[in-house]
């Protein structure tokens, strides 16, 4: 998956989804949280193998000065079920100069029924930062809680652990996980995102032939989203 925003009076952001699997899935729909409201893609399509489709949302700005996420939950259907996979892309105001920021790195050992994560935040700024974590997670696995306020010390790091729990992702397959902290400094607003593929070995039912290819459409559409962001906020940055 990828997107693409164009940040004027509006944000229009342009959500591109590719099926790189092996098999086919139906119902492909994204569903876009921003600001407290969502938004639901206006079709649904099914997707062969190497097909794509895109959607569109006019999201207005950022209601304070900064840099907010909007969240997407791409749901889609394949022989196991319907699903959700999680992406997020940041959406900032323009013209805003450069700052320090904390930076946000996540990791987790392979899920069986559970499986242990540690969000690292690391703050270069010489105050200390108070914000929020949120945790988007793809369907089949669940955390608590979801969201929680965490501080980060001045010049300093905090590691934030994390306990996922499989009810039902699919053995065999690599599923995305983000973390999100949010926080305000000086009147504007920071966000760091971290993201993981975590890979799934035991805890669920055995993975179809055909399926795999879902699974790895799952590894890209995150890896795509979070590629995208990445080039997005240094746009943003330059105005």
């Amino acid at each position: 998956m990828s997107a693409t925003a164009t940040v004027e009076e509006h944000t229009a952001l342009a959500v591109e989804v590719r099926n790189a699997g092996e098999g086919d899935v139906s119902n492909v729909v994204p569903v876009v949280v921003y600001q407290g409201q969502e938004m639901r893609g206006d079709h649904s399509v099914a997707l062969p193998p190497g097909a794509s489709a895109t959607w569109t949302f006019a999201l207005p700005r950022p209601a304070e000065p900064g840099t907010i996420p909007a969240a997407i939950d791409l749901h889609y259907e394949d022989a196991l079920g319907r699903h959700t996979i999680p992406a997020v892309t940041s959406v900032s105001t323009p013209g805003l100069l450069p700052t320090p920021e904390v930076r946000a790195t996540l990791t987790s050992s392979p899920v069986t029924r559970f499986a242990r994560a540690q969000l690292l935040l690391h703050n270069p700024t010489s105050s200390p930062v108070h914000g929020r974590v949120v945790i988007l997670l793809p369907w089949g696995l669940e955390t608590e809680p979801t969201s929680q306020a965490a501080e980060v010390p001045a010049a300093g790091k905090r590691a934030v652990p994390l306990v996922l729990q499989n009810t039902g992702a699919v053995p065999g397959t690599g599923v995305p996980v983000i973390a999100l902290f949010e926080y305000g400094e000086a009147g504007r607003r920071h966000l760091a995102i971290a993201s993981t593929i975590v890979t799934i070995v035991g805890g669920g039912p055995a993975v179809p032939p055909l399926v795999v290819g879902a699974g790895a459409l799952a590894t890209v559409l995150a890896l795509c989203a979070l590629a995208w962001r990445r080039a997005a906020a240094i746009r943003h940055r330059q105005g």
